[in-house]
C-alpha cells in the first residue's frame, strides 16, 4: 500500500513538472513559442523561449526547444534574404531590413541568455552568437533611402494624394532610420501641403418649434468633436478654432450679418484661410408629447376555492340531520375550481422629436459643392405603468410588474433635443469624414 501511494505521489510530482503550460508563466510562453515555430515564425518562437529561459535557467523542455529551434530561426532568415535578393522587386529592401532586424533580434536575445546547462549532456550550453548591427543598419539605410527618393517625387507633383502619398513615405523612411537626411521636415511640408483646413459657420435655423435655443450649437460641436476623435481624418484636417473664427470675422468685416448667404460665407472661408466651409440649414423640427394614452382589458384566472355550505331547518328533513342538536344549522366544506378577474388599465406616455437637417461643404477656390446630405435624426421617449380593479388572482407576472411601476416621468422636450442635436451632428461629422480623410 505504501509503495502504491509513493508511486502516485512520485507520478502526480513528474505531471505537474511536465505540465508548466498550465501553470506557469514560462510554460506559457514556451507553448506560444511552439505555436509560432509551426507557423514559421521563428522570431517570435526564439524571443518567447528565451524569455521562458530567462525566468527558469533550469526550465529543461525550453532549453531543449532553443538547443534545436535557434539554428533553424539563423538559416530560416538567413536564406529568405538570400531568395528576396534574388528575386527583386519592389518590396525588396523592406523585406530584406525586416528579416536582418529578426536576425538581430534573436541574436541578441540568444547573447542575453543566463547559463544553461544541455539537459543531455549535463554540460554547458551556449548558443553561437553573430552580430548583425552591421548588416541590419545598411539594410535600413537601403531601405529608408527607397522611400525617401519615392517622397520626393510625390513632392515635386500636384495634388492634394500625392502630398499624403509623400508624407507616407518620408514617415516609412524615418521608421527605418531615426533622423534620415531631411525626411522630417519634408514628412512635414507634405504634410501641410495634403491638410485640408474646414471652417464651420452656423446653420440657418428654418424651423421655428425647436425647443432648445441651443440647437445648433450643440449639433455644430458634435461634428467637430466627432471628427477630431477621428484619426484618420485629422492626421490631414485642421478645424479653425471657433475663438479666432470670430475675431477675423469680426476684424475683416465688423458685423456677423453678412455670414448669411453661401457666397459670402466663401469669401470669409477666404479670409480664414480654409480650403472648405461647412454650412447648412435646420430644416424642420417635429415635437409630440408627452401624450398620454390608455387601453383597456381583462385578465382571468382559474383558482381553486374552498366552498362552504350551511345546513338549515329546511334540512331537516336530511336524514342525517340530528333533531336532539342543541345547533338549529350545520356547515359542509367542500372545494372547487371558481373564475376570477380583473381589469387592467394600461397607460402609456411617451413624447418624440424629430428635426431634419441639410449640411453641405462647399469647395472655397472654386465654390463647387463638395459633399452634400439631409439628416433626419429622430429621439423618443416613453414610460408605462398600469392599474386595475378586481381579482388580484387574475393577474400576470407582467401585470404586476407594470402596476408596482406607477406613473413615471419621460424626457423633458429640452432633453429629446439636446440628444438629436448629439446624434445629427455625429451623422453629418460621419458624411464629412468620407473625403476628408
Amino acid at each position: 500500500m505504501k509503495k502504491k501511494l509513493l508511486f502516485i505521489i512520485i507520478t502526480v510530482a513528474v505531471l505537474l513538472t511536465g505540465c508548466k503550460s498550465l501553470f506557469t508563466p514560462e510554460g506559457n510562453l514556451l507553448s506560444a513559442a511552439k505555436r509560432a515555430e509551426k507557423q514559421n515564425d521563428y522570431h517570435t518562437a526564439v524571443l518567447s523561449a528565451v524569455e521562458a529561459v530567462r525566468i527558469d535557467n533550469q526550465y529543461k523542455k525550453a532549453i531543449e526547444f532553443l538547443k534545436e529551434t535557434y539554428p533553424k530561426a539563423n538559416a530560416h532568415y538567413a536564406l529568405l534574404i538570400d531568395q528576396t535578393q534574388a528575386a527583386g522587386g519592389s518590396e525588396t529592401n523592406d523585406r530584406i531590413a525586416k528579416y536582418y532586424k529578426y536576425l538581430f533580434d534573436i541574436n541578441e536575445s540568444a547573447k542575453s541568455l543566463p547559463p544553461i546547462t544541455d539537459p543531455k549532456t549535463k554540460l554547458a550550453l551556449t548558443l553561437t552568437y553573430t552580430d548583425y548591427q552591421a548588416e541590419m543598419n545598411k539594410a535600413n539605410e537601403m531601405a529608408a533611402e527607397e522611400h525617401y527618393q519615392k517622397g520626393i517625387n510625390l513632392y515635386r507633383m500636384k495634388g492634394r494624394e500625392n502630398a499624403k502619398a509623400a508624407t507616407e513615405e518620408f514617415e516609412i523612411a524615418l521608421g527605418f532610420v531615426s533622423g534620415y537626411k531631411d525626411a522630417e521636415i519634408m514628412a512635414q511640408k507634405a504634410k501641410d501641403n495634403a491638410t485640408q483646413i474646414v471652417a464651420f459657420f452656423e446653420f440657418e435655423n428654418r424651423a421655428w418649434n425647436i425647443p432648445y435655443a441651443q440647437f445648433g450649437n450643440i449639433m455644430q460641436g458634435a461634428a467637430i468633436s466627432n471628427l477630431m476623435s477621428n484619426p484618420d481624418v485629422m492626421k490631414y484636417t485642421k478645424i479653425i478654432d471657433e475663438g479666432m473664427q470670430d475675431r477675423i470675422i469680426q476684424e475683416q468685416i465688423g458685423s456677423l450679418d453678412a455670414m448669411m448667404s453661401d457666397n459670402s460665407r466663401i469669401e470669409i472661408g477666404q479670409l480664414l484661410n480654409s480650403n472648405i466651409i461647412v454650412t447648412g440649414t435646420i430644416d424642420s423640427a417635429y415635437l409630440e408629447g408627452p401624450v398620454t394614452n390608455m387601453s383597456q382589458y381583462t385578465r382571468t384566472a382559474n383558482i381553486e376555492a374552498e366552498n362552504i355550505t350551511t345546513v338549515t331547518d329546511s334540512d331537516k328533513t336530511d336524514p342525517y340531520y340530528n333533531s336532539s342538536s342543541s345547533n338549529q344549522s350545520s356547515s359542509v366544506t367542500s372545494f372547487g375550481t371558481v373564475e376570477v378577474e380583473a381589469d387592467i388599465f394600461h397607460y402609456t406616455k411617451s413624447i418624440t422629436f424629430e428635426v431634419t437637417v441639410t449640411y453641405r461643404a462647399i469647395d472655397v477656390e472654386t465654390g463647387s459643392i463638395l459633399k452634400s446630405e439631409t439628416v433626419t435624426t429622430s429621439i423618443s421617449d416613453s414610460s408605462e405603468w398600469a392599474d386595475y380593479r378586481g381579482a388580484e388572482e387574475a393577474l400576470t407576472w407582467e401585470d404586476e410588474q407594470l402596476i408596482n411601476a406607477y406613473e413615471e416621468s419621460v424626457k423633458s422636450a429640452q432633453q429629446l433635443a439636446t440628444e438629436a442635436a448629439s446624434d445629427a451632428g455625429a451623422s453629418i461629422a460621419e458624411g464629412l469624414a468620407s473625403f476628408l480623410k
